[in-house]
């Protein structure tokens, strides 16, 4: 019985030395900024370690923003990665061809502010010409237009593929007691100048 507690006394002493030895920096607890300090002080905090054992980044937050946020997206500085995204650019002179219950031609000179486009043109349709306006949205490689015909209710809804030098797709034409399906296919005749527009660069 004496031996055995001698034994179980020594095994106690070994683990806490061990525990004693352990607690070395890697080990320690950090200390936590205290509630009255500031955003910057704490963002200083950070960046140099809370616990301040010495230069292992591995102890600290030294490289995140943890307790500072952007006053503007109201999130840490560094989890926003800024991406450009940049938007087709279909701005300049086009040759539409309407096909559906009638062929109509369509000509457009389209402005492009972003994904934002409107423009302006004249459809003819058997002879008959009118003014158009036109205004859509660019999405990825595709645009929806709408094309009106001026001092009418009638409606041309364009949904088009956009490719080098062209816009290709379906339609659906609609006036009041009519609905009716087709195809389109433009060709760029002319360019505008502008460059394609890019958000967030």
């Amino acid at each position: 019985m004496g031996f055995k507690s001698v034994v179980m006394g020594l095994l106690l002493v070994a683990c806490l030395s061990a525990a004693a030895l352990g607690a070395g920096p890697l080990n320690a607890v950090a200390q936590f900024p205290a509630e009255e300090m500031s955003g910057s002080v704490i963002k200083q905090e950070v960046q140099e370690g809370f616990s301040s054992l010495g230069g292992d980044p591995s102890l600290s937050f030294r490289n995140e923003s943890l307790f500072y946020t952007d006053r503007q997206t109201g999130m840490s500085p560094n989890a926003v990665t800024k991406v450009p995204v940049r938007y087709a650019a279909i701005a300049g002179n086009w040759s539409f061809s309407l096909t559906g219950a009638a062929t109509s031609h369509l000509t457009l000179n389209l402005y492009q502010n972003q994904d934002a486009v409107s423009g302006y043109g004249v459809i003819t349709q058997n002879g008959a010409m009118a003014q158009v306006t036109a205004a859509g949205t660019i999405l990825g490689d595709r645009v929806a237009l709408f094309v009106t015909p001026v001092a009418s209710q009638s409606l041309y809804r364009l949904s088009l593929t956009i490719t080098p030098g062209s816009l290709n797709g379906d339609f659906i034409y609609t006036a009041p007691g009519v609905t009716q399906p087709g195809v389109a296919f433009g060709k760029l005749l002319a360019a505008s100048p502008a460059a394609p527009v890019a958000l967030g660069a």
